[in-house]
C-alpha cells in the first residue's frame, strides 16, 4: 500500500475543514474557530485567528464585500445570515493585544522588490518580510496605501499598516516613480502592483492569472493592476508571495500543495433552531456583548454525517483523512510491528458502505479499511485469529456443502437457486421450501456454496477470486441461468464481482407469482432491511408486500440501512463495539422485527430480540433460537443431502475423522460460551482426541477434571472435561493466540 492509495478513499473529506462560508472567503478564514472565540468574548484570540488569515484586519473588516453571506447556512433555517464582517470588526475593536506575530527565522539572501505600496503591494511585502527576505517597496506617492489614502477611514488603515509592519524590516522608498524595471536592478524577484491603470511595464499581455508570472523571468504582476478588487488583491498577493518564495529558491514558479480546503455543501443541521440577527444599538458597530451574541448564532458548520451514524467512527475523534495516513503508516512505515489501536480499528469495520452513501463527497472509509486488510493479508501485520474461524467455515461451505445441479432429467435451467451458506445453516426449511416454490414455477437448478464474503472481509483476495471462478464455472455449466438469491450479501457480492451473472431476489419472485404467506407471528412489526440491500428497492418492497399479505402491520426501522453488526465479522476484533451496535439496532424500535437476512436474525435473536425471518412468515415456520455452529453444519448438510437426492437421485458421504466418535455432554451454558468463543464441538473432540493420542493433559485432583490443549497454526485450544464412562462432560473450553514451544 502506498500513501496515495490510502488517501484516495478519503481525500475529499471536509470534516474539520472549512465550512461553506470559509470556503468562499478570499482568505479562507477559519470562521468556525473565529466565531467560537468571539461568542465567548475571547477577543484577543479571535483577533489573532482573523489576523493570521487576512493580514490587514482593519482594512478587510471595513472593505470586504462579504461573499460569505450568500453561503451562511443560517439561511437554510430561514434566518438572516450572520453579520460576519461586523463581528470581525468587533474583534479588531475590542482586542487589547494587536501586536503582530514575529518569527524566529534566519535572514534570507534573496532580494525582493515591490513596485506599488497599495493594498496588494503591502500584503506581498509583509508576507515576504515576515519570512526574513530583504524587501524594498517603491511607490510614486509620499506614503503607503495607494488609492486608500483617499478613503474616509484611512487613519484606521494607516494605523493597521503601522501595526503589521512594526516588527519587520522593509525598505520603503516613497516618492520614487519607477518608469523602467532596469532602474531597480538587481533583484531576484519583482512584484508589480501599481494599481488600477498603473504601469505594467508592457508585461500585462503575458500575465498568467494563476501563477501571476510574466514573460520576463522573476517579474510578477498582481493587485488592481490586473483587474482585481481591493480585497481579492490582498488575498492573492499573499499567495503570490509564496510562489515568489519558491521561485527565488528553485528558479521555478509553481503552485504549492493544493489542499482540499472545504466545500459548499449545505448540511442538514438537525435540531438547530431559528435565531434572528442581533440588531446593533449604535451605527458605530456592535458592542462587545452584541457581537458575542451574534457570533453565538453561528452553527459551527462541520460535516458529521458519517460520525452521527457510525459507531466505529464515533469511537475515534480522528477525521477520515488522518485515518488514511495512520492506516498507511500502521501497515507500511513500521513493519513488522503494527500498532494495536490502528489494527483493531482496521478490523472493526463492518464494511456496510453506509458512510459512503451518506457522505456528500462519497468518502469511502469502509473500502479504505478493507483495502488495508487485503494489503496486510499473509503478512506479519495480519491478526490471523480475527478471521480464521470464518475462513474455515467458508472452506466447509465451498467444500463439503458445495453442490451444483440442474433440474432432474435436464442439463440446463432457466433459474438457479443460490441460497448462500447461512440461510440453510440457520433453518434448512428456508432453503428446501423455497426450492420447492421455485421448481414448481420455473425450470430451476441449484448452486450450493458461499459467495466469498468471509474471504472478502478478511482481505483474502486469492481465496475470494478462486471461489468466484468456481461459481462462474458452475453457472456456465448450468446454461447461464438467472440466479435467485435469498441473501442480500450474496446478491451484493455478485453485483460487484460477477456482474455478468443475471440476478433476482427470491422475494421478488414470490411477490410476482402472487404467493400468499401462511404465517403471521406478529400483529405489528418493524422491517429491518439488511445493509447489503440498501439500494435494492425491489426486494425491499417485495418483503413489505409479503408481510402485509400475511396481515402484519409494518413500520420502517428508524435506523434504516444500518448494519446489524454481523458485517465484516468485526465482532471478533471488537466485541465491545459489536455489542454496542447490536444494542443500538435492537433498542431503536420496541416492535418485533421482520428480517430477511439469516445473519440479522441470528444477531438479534442472540440479544433476546423478538424477530422472524420473512420466510418464516411465508411458510408458516416457527422462528426458533440460534443454532450452534455444529448444528449449522448439520443443517447445511441436510440441505445438500435433500436436494442432491431430489435432483440426482444420489447421495454423498462426509469424510470421517478419527475423533468423530467421541461423545460429548455439553450443558446449555457451556454451549453458549463455546458459541460466543467460536469453538465448535468438533474442535473440542479433536482437542480431546489429540490429548488421548499424546497422553498429555493436566489433572485437577480436587475436582476430578482433566485439562488438555491443541495447538494450531493460529490458535491454541483448551478443554476442561470429566470422563463418565464413554461420555466426555465438557466443563469449559476456550482458546487464545499464544503458542507454546517445546523444550524452551
Amino acid at each position: 500500500m502506498q500513501l496515495e492509495d490510502s488517501a484516495v478513499f478519503t481525500n475529499k473529506c471536509f470534516k474539520g475543514e472549512l465550512p461553506s462560508c470559509g470556503h468562499v472567503c478570499p482568505f479562507h478564514l477559519d470562521l468556525r474557530t473565529f466565531m467560537d472565540k468571539a461568542a465567548n468574548q475571547k477577543w484577543n484570540t479571535a483577533y489573532k485567528t482573523y489576523r493570521k488569515a487576512v493580514i490587514f484586519p482593519s482594512v478587510v473588516a471595513a472593505l470586504c464585500p462579504q461573499p460569505c453571506l450568500q453561503h451562511c447556512q443560517r439561511t437554510v433555517l430561514g434566518d438572516e445570515p450572520i453579520a460576519i464582517r461586523d463581528v470581525e470588526a468587533a474583534s479588531v475593536k475590542y482586542a487589547k493585544n494587536k501586536k503582530a506575530d514575529t518569527y524566529a527565522l534566519p535572514p534570507k539572501d534573496k532580494k525582493i522588490a515591490v513596485i506599488g505600496a497599495g493594498p496588494a503591494g503591502l500584503a506581498c511585502a509583509l508576507d515576504l518580510a515576515n519570512k526574513k527576505y530583504p524587501v524594498t517597496v517603491y511607490d510614486k506617492n509620499e506614503g503607503w496605501g495607494g488609492h486608500l489614502r483617499d478613503h474616509p477611514r484611512f487613519d484606521e488603515f494607516d494605523e493597521d499598516f503601522r501595526t503589521q509592519f512594526a516588527s519587520v524590516k522593509v525598505d520603503f522608498r516613497f516618492g520614487v516613480n519607477v518608469e523602467s524595471l532596469d532602474e531597480i536592478k538587481p533583484y531576484d524577484a519583482v512584484y508589480v502592483a501599481t494599481g488600477k491603470n498603473g504601469s505594467s511595464f508592457g508585461l500585462l499581455s503575458s500575465w498568467d492569472p494563476i501563477l501571476e508570472t510574466t514573460s520576463q523571468p522573476g517579474v510578477f504582476l498582481g493587485g488592481e493592476l490586473c483587474g482585481r478588487g481591493e480585497i481579492e488583491s490582498i488575498a492573492t498577493a499573499t499567495k503570490t508571495a509564496r510562489i515568489m518564495e519558491g521561485y527565488v529558491q528553485t528558479n521555478r514558479a509553481e503552485l504549492g500543495h493544493d489542499e482540499y480546503t472545504g466545500c459548499e455543501h449545505i448540511l442538514p443541521h438537525k435540531g438547530a433552531r431559528k435565531s434572528p440577527r442581533v440588531v446593533m444599538s449604535s451605527p458605530d458597530g456592535y458592542t462587545a456583548e452584541e457581537a458575542a451574541a451574534e457570533a453565538s448564532r453561528c452553527l459551527r458548520c462541520d460535516c458529521s454525517l458519517c460520525y452521527d451514524e457510525c459507531e466505529l467512527l464515533q469511537s475515534t475523534a480522528k477525521p477520515p483523512r488522518k485515518m488514511a495516513v495512520e492506516v498507511y503508516t500502521d501497515s507500511n512505515a513500521n513493519p513488522p510491528i503494527a500498532t494495536h489501536e490502528i489494527t483493531r480499528f482496521v478490523y472493526s469495520c463492518n464494511d456496510c458502505g453506509h458512510c459512503k452513501q451518506i457522505c456528500p463527497e462519497g468518502v469511502d472509509i469502509g473500502s479504505l479499511l478493507r483495502f488495508s486488510r487485503e494489503d496486510r493479508f499473509g503478512t506479519k501485520n495480519e491478526p490471523k485469529a480475527l478471521h480464521w474461524f470464518w475462513l474455515r467455515e467458508m472452506d466447509f461451505a465451498t467444500g463439503e456443502y458445495s453442490f451444483a445441479a440442474p433440474p432432474k432429467d435436464s442439463s440446463r435451467c432457466e433459474y438457479a437457486f443460490f441460497p448462500g451458506c447461512q440461510l440453510g445453516a440457520s433453518n434448512p426449511e428456508h432453503v428446501l421450501r423455497s426450492y420447492d416454490f421455485l421448481s414448481e414455477n420455473y425450470s430451476t437448478g441449484v448452486i450450493l456454496g458461499c459467495c466469498g464474503a468471509p474471504a472478502y472481509w478478511a482481505g483474502d483476495k486469492s481465496r475470494f477470486d478462486k471461489n468466484s471462478g468456481v461459481i462462474l464455472e458452475q453457472w456456465q455449466r448450468l446454461g447461464e441461468p438467472v440466479l435467485v438469491f435469498a441473501c442480500a450479501t450474496c446478491m451484493n457480492i455478485f453485483e460487484k464481482f460477477l456482474p455478468q451473472i443475471p440476478r433476482i431476489s427470491l422475494y421478488e419472485l414470490l411477490e410476482q407469482k402472487g404467493f400468499t404467506p401462511v404465517g403471521a407471528p406478529f400483529e405489528k412489526a418493524a422491517v429491518f432491511d439488511p445493509c447489503a440491500a440498501r439500494q435494492d428497492a425491489a426486494a425491499q418492497n417485495a418483503v413489505r408486500s409479503l408481510s402485509s399479505k400475511a396481515g402484519i402491520i409494518t413500520q420502517e426501522h428508524s435506523q434504516k440501512g444500518r448494519c446489524c453488526g454481523y458485517g465484516g465479522q468485526m465482532r471478533t476484533a471488537n466485541r465491545k463495539l459489536y455489542d454496542k451496535i447490536v444494542t443500538n439496532r435492537v433498542s431503536a424500535n420496541d416492535l418485533p422485527f421482520i428480517v430477511w437476512c439469516a445473519n440479522c436474525r441470528e444477531v438479534f435473536k442472540s440479544k433476546g430480540k423478538e424477530c422472524a425471518h420473512i420466510l418464516d412468515v411465508a411458510y408458516g415456520l416457527e422462528s426458533g433460537g440460534v443454532p450452534s455452529f455444529d448444528r449449522k453444519r448439520a443443517n447445511s448438510l441436510k440441505v445438500k443431502e435433500t436436494l442432491m437426492r431430489e435432483l440426482t437421485g444420489g447421495g454423498f458421504s462426509v469424510q470421517k475423522q478419527p475423533w468423530d466418535d467421541i461423545q460429548l455432554s455439553i450443558s446449555p451454558e457451556v454451549q453458549e460460551a463455546m458459541d460466543e468463543r467460536l469453538i465448535t464441538g468438533n474442535d473440542v473432540r479433536e482437542t480431546i482426541w489429540r490429548s488421548i493420542e499424546s497422553g498429555e493433559h493436566f489433572i485437577d485432583p480436587e475436582h476430578g477434571s482433566l485439562l488438555c490443549r491443541m495447538v494450531t497454526d493460529v490458535l491454541t485450544y483448551w478443554v476442561e472435561y470429566r470422563k463418565n464412562y464413554n461420555v466426555y462432560e465438557i466443563i469449559d473450553a476456550y482458546s487464545h493466540r499464544m503458542h507454546f514451544k517445546e523444550g524452551v
